[in-house]
């Protein structure tokens, strides 16, 4: 299947949505849907690129369907809620495939249990200080519950901790290449964490096993080689 017979659902369009979005329709992506409850503000122009100050004040899935008229961008302007999140992705069409670019962990896991339990492709990026990382989520392979578990229970905020803009860059560009990946019958990315050191131009790309106990799998898993992954949830968009 090509990208433009796929739908690409982005949930979250800021420092991770927004790169994803210029490299989805730059990948041949026709067809989008963004899901953001948020405006453009002028202080965080300088990694949310699709925007200019002209956005500022403008709600983000309708500035970035407003950009990007190549992808007829569907634009929903609310806020996912956790307990929302597995009637939303039932609701999807076929062939789509979801990338999850918020700054919420309780999100992000609600999101990778749906898309496991409806069998809806995802891609989970993250992007905090001068790290980042991507994972392709697919049945039979590690998930992000399987790496972190769960949710911690206090995280850093982007606004807090900081973060690079060309990295949050680096990380929704990787995002939609993994995100178009998954429409190739040979695919092989599903369940690699790719992690990203900008500082030190390091990339490692690990291979966890999924876990047998984890809640987010309720079917027979195939045995894998477990690999080293960090300990924690990762850094956030």
């Amino acid at each position: 299947m090509g990208p433009s017979s796929a739908c690409f659902v982005v949930i979250g369009a800021g420092g991770l949505g927004c790169p994803a979005l210029l490299a989805l329709a730059a990948g041949g992506a026709t067809r989008a849907v963004v899901v953001d409850h948020d405006r453009v503000e002028a202080h965080n122009l300088q990694r949310q690129v699709l925007y200019d100050v002209g956005d500022v004040g403008a709600l983000k899935a309708r500035a970035a369907a407003r950009r990007l008229p190549s992808l007829h961008i569907e634009a929903r302007c609310e806020q996912l809620q956790v307990q929302d999140v597995s009637a939303f992705v039932a609701s999807l069409p076929a062939a789509t495939v979801v990338l999850e670019c918020t700054d919420q962990p309780a999100l992000k896991f609600a999101v990778n249990d749906a898309c496991l339990a409806h069998d809806v492709p995802l891609v989970i990026g993250a992007a905090l200080g001068w790290a980042g990382q991507a994972l392709a989520v697919r049945r039979g392979h590690a998930c992000y519950r399987c790496i972190y578990e769960a949710p911690p229970q206090q995280a850093p905020r982007c606004d807090e901790a900081g973060v690079l803009g060309s990295g949050v860059g680096h990380i929704g560009m990787l995002m939609a290449h993994l995100a178009l990946a998954q429409l190739q019958t040979d695919d092989t990315s599903a369940g690699q964490l790719w992690v990203v050191d900008l500082l030190r131009f390091r990339v490692q790309r690990l291979a966890p096993a999924a876990r047998p106990a984890c809640p987010a799998h309720d079917f027979p898993l195939p045995a894998r080689e477990a690999a080293p992954v960090p300990t924690t949830p990762g850094p956030r968009a």
